[in-house]
């Protein structure tokens, strides 16, 4: 299966069941990233929007809190996304499959 995210090796560990996530199905987006905020008001309107319940709009507006504090607490590390040229441009601007 083709990687969805390519600018990161994701391997991560579902806490509600131990179960591994890789970035062949999943999306890092990192609280730096000065879309990052955006994008989690977005997700939780179109949540809202999709008939999601409590526990999910309630989780991820609790996230969105954690990102605007570490965000607030490290002002110098927010920055417009990138990607850097060569090697890492190569990876992630190859066409899909």
């Amino acid at each position: 299966m083709e990687r969805i995210d390519r600018k990161f090796n994701i391997e991560a560990t579902k806490v509600k069941d131990g179960k591994r996530v890789t970035h062949s199905e999943a999306v890092l987006l990192l609280a730096k990233d000065n879309a990052t905020l955006p994008t989690l008001q977005f997700y939780h309107s179109e949540c809202e929007r999709l008939g999601a319940d409590e526990v999910q709009l309630k989780a991820v507006r609790l996230l969105i809190a954690r990102v605007e504090k570490w965000r607030a607490t490290h002002p110098k590390k927010c920055k417009v996304p990138d990607v850097d040229a060569g090697r890492e441009a190569k990876i992630v601007l190859k066409p899909n499959q």
